[in-house]
């Protein structure tokens, strides 16, 4: 029945990325290769005309997450004094970033899916000493971002030293409808992922494990770290 599970949310994943229409850049992640030394660069966002879409101002050698939110509008996420921090464009220009929560602890690796018609998701990685979580926000046109919260059951792998940055953020993907697909690296397991859906209207499933075929032998695995519910 786990493997049945877990096959389930695979094939979920595949359909919802088959929806993806990718002429509307809503599968567009990362940055505008102002990133670290050696990380490659994103293809560029545009616009439904197929303007590239000019990146916010930001420190150099941050990281951006952008997807584009409708014909003319844009959304871009970055850490910013270990918070992530969110701002918006239209034709007029990108608007001041925003924290999306101050809480406790450091945040890394946020990511974001969109529906190209004012719907988004965005999700991170949080830390507060041992506990690791992946928490999320919900980008809404008319409304603005939600309450941040916690993705149920989620444990995602502890950064370590020498791992290229994002090589282990969330990776999203989100429907016409707003219903989003997350899978990253888990915490429990070494060569292991983990995967959750996001029904609109509903909420979060909790994240399910499933393991990942290698070819070579699996690396030791992190010290066990705990995970926020």
């Amino acid at each position: 029945m786990k493997h049945a599970g877990a096959l389930g949310l695979v094939l979920l994943a595949a359909a919802l990325a088959g929806c993806q229409d990718h002429r509307n850049n809503t599968a567009v992640l990362g940055g505008y290769g102002n990133g670290p030394a050696g990380e490659p660069s994103p293809p560029a966002l545009t616009d439904a005309q197929g303007h590239v879409i000019p990146a916010p101002a930001v420190p150099p050698r941050t990281r951006i997450t952008a997807v584009r939110s409708g014909d003319e509008q844009a959304i871009a996420a970055w850490i910013a004094d270990h918070h992530v921090v969110a701002a918006t464009w239209t034709p007029a220009g990108w608007s001041a970033p925003q924290p999306l929560e101050r809480i406790y602890g450091e945040s890394s690796d946020v990511q974001l899916a969109s529906n190209g018609q004012g719907r988004a998701m965005a999700v991170w990685h949080h830390r507060v000493g041992n506990i690791h979580s992946l928490r999320f926000s919900r980008f809404d046109a008319a409304s603005g971002w939600s309450l941040p919260d916690v993705v149920p059951g989620a444990l995602p792998r502890p950064e370590v030293a020498g791992t290229p940055p994002g090589r282990d953020a969330p990776q999203l993907q989100m429907d016409a409808e707003g219903n989003v697909v997350a899978r990253w690296p888990s915490g429990f397991h070494a060569n292991e992922m983990q995967t959750a859906r996001y029904a609109a209207g509903q909420g979060w499933s909790d994240a399910a494990s499933e393991p990942v075929a290698s070819a070579t032998p699996a690396s030791p695995a992190p010290p066990a770290p705990s995970s926020a519910r």
